[in-house]
């Protein structure tokens, strides 16, 4: 580390199915202002808490501390690239551009360049800014192309070709890198470049993973050559190299996106799509932007949070969610007791019934923001709330909510100036469509499967969404 920097890295923990992990992930969107830490301890004012016996957070482990910086994200290697960026002089979102590419190589489930996120924003003076850069439906898509003579969802929107949407992650990046970056574009690409070309020790995750999703991945012969070489998934403790995916980061980091969306990069997607039987052509890579978006912004007992809007989901829902249980003392409740679970899980049913009818691309709905978030209609969301019996679905359902998957990647990367950026990016599911790019080594994203490709049925995540949401060309699915 260099003198007079003090910096601290935190590798992310493993994903839980529980109920708490989709609380973090709500939570892993925004950017939180002002926030104050407990007076002293694991609990508030210097108590102690008592955790359940299978609590996997006791409040005992090490607190990562920095004074210059922070960096945190699900992978040491890609941690260690953003605290190097902190190091040679870059702000925060250098360092998040740099971490963006590194986990794309390390973190191939999740990481990416053939998917698509959002970036929240906070800079020291006080700015704030939200970027999407979901993903985009191909321009020649229909929702019969997900369907059965039957009218049925098939795996289509889930594996293979037709489950792809336009990328965006490089787009999103370069976007972020023309606003606030300042650290030389290459300088930032470089890490992942070495990552790729000359390997990283694979970890007992990543075996596990590609063993999980052999059935699928081995479908497709660049997949297989990538990542099952001698037809197992590389061996725990050996060197993973991936030469083709170092010479597409070489691309761009020569040429930003114009490598990704117009030259050499675009003509192998659009072959892969073609030899697959995708929908993906150069108009649709050609025209694709990231869209720079109002953030959602609210407070919370004295704390501003900033978070991002539609087409992601996090914003508005955390906002009803924490909006209906201001109206209560939870802390006096007690930690994990009755009440403040009960009442917990009934702020979310509600604030997912109106998530799961109200939200979609805001470019093709009309989405009552104001209204979701207002203090109002806490109120009376919160009057409708049993202190002692749970409520009705049907009460406020407009469509069944069931569960929601587990994958996605999140990163947060604070500097030393006070500039904030939190960073959510996926392929949707684990290692998404399965298909890597021939002859460019990256694997590509799922995400039409985030769309409702019907009304009333589900996605893969059991998850049944109304028309505002409806599959359709150009447009960028609710995440």
């Amino acid at each position: 580390m260099l003198q007079g920097r003090r910096l601290a890295e935190r590798p992310g923990q493993r994903e839980k199915d529980s109920a708490m992990r989709s609380f973090i992930t709500i939570i892993a969107l925004c950017v939180v202002a002002a926030c104050t830490p407990p007076a002293a301890g694991p609990g508030a004012a210097g108590r102690r808490v008592s955790f359940p016996f299978d609590w996997e957070f006791r409040g005992l482990d090490p607190i990562g501390t920095g004074t210059q910086g922070m960096v945190a994200t699900t992978d040491m290697r890609a941690t260690r690239v953003g605290i190097e960026v902190l190091q040679q002089g870059g702000n925060a979102i250098d360092a998040a551009i740099a971490v963006g590419f590194a986990l794309a190589v390390v973190h191939p489930s999740a990481g990416n360049i053939g998917g698509g996120g959002f970036a929240v924003v906070r800079m020291a003076d006080g700015e704030t800014a939200a970027l999407d850069f979901r993903e985009k439906a191909p321009l020649s898509l229909t929702p019969d192309d997900f369907q059965d003579d039957e009218g049925k969802p098939t795996d289509k929107s889930r594996i293979g070709h037709l489950a792809v949407g336009v990328p965006g992650t490089v787009a999103g990046l370069a976007e972020l890198h023309e606003r606030y970056g300042s650290l030389r574009w290459n300088q930032l690409v470089a890490p992942a470049i070495d990552l790729a070309e000359n390997g990283f020790t694979v970890t007992e995750s990543l075996n596990r993973g590609l063993a999980r999703r052999a059935s699928v991945m081995t479908q497709f012969a660049t997949t297989q050559q990538v990542f099952y070489p001698g037809g197992e998934p590389p061996r725990v403790g050996s060197n993973f190299r991936q030469p083709m995916l170092a010479q597409t980061l070489r691309l761009i980091a020569a040429d930003g996106r114009n490598a990704f969306y117009r030259g050499q990069i675009a003509d192998l997607i659009v072959d892969e799509m073609r030899e697959g039987g995708g929908l993906i052509r150069h108009e649709d890579l050609s025209r694709y932007q990231a869209v720079w978006r109002e953030p959602i912004t609210f407070e919370y007992r004295g704390h501003t949070v900033i978070s991002m809007p539609p087409p992601s989901s996090g914003g508005i829902t955390i906002a009803e969610i924490l909006n209906i249980l201001e109206g209560y003392d939870v802390g006096s409740m007690g930690f994990n007791s009755f009440d403040a679970i009960h009442l917990t899980v009934e702020s979310f049913r509600r604030a997912f019934a109106d998530r799961n009818y109200y939200l979609g691309d805001p470019d093709y709905v009309d989405i009552p923001v104001a209204e979701l978030i207002s203090d109002e209609h806490a109120a009376e969301l919160r009057a409708s709330i049993s202190r002692g019996r749970a409520s009705p679905s049907e009460q406020f359902n407009r469509v069944p909510v069931l569960s929601e998957g587990s994958n996605t990647t999140h990163y947060s990367i604070v500097d030393g100036q006070g500039n904030a950026v939190a960073v959510t990016y996926t392929l949707n599911s684990g290692y998404g469509s399965g298909v890597t790019v021939g002859r460019a080594g990256f694997l590509l994203n799922n995400e039409m499967d985030d769309f409702t490709v019907r009304v009333g049925y589900p996605n893969q995540f059991g998850l049944i969404q109304g028309d505002a949401n409806l599959v359709g060309p150009g447009r960028r699915p609710l995440s």
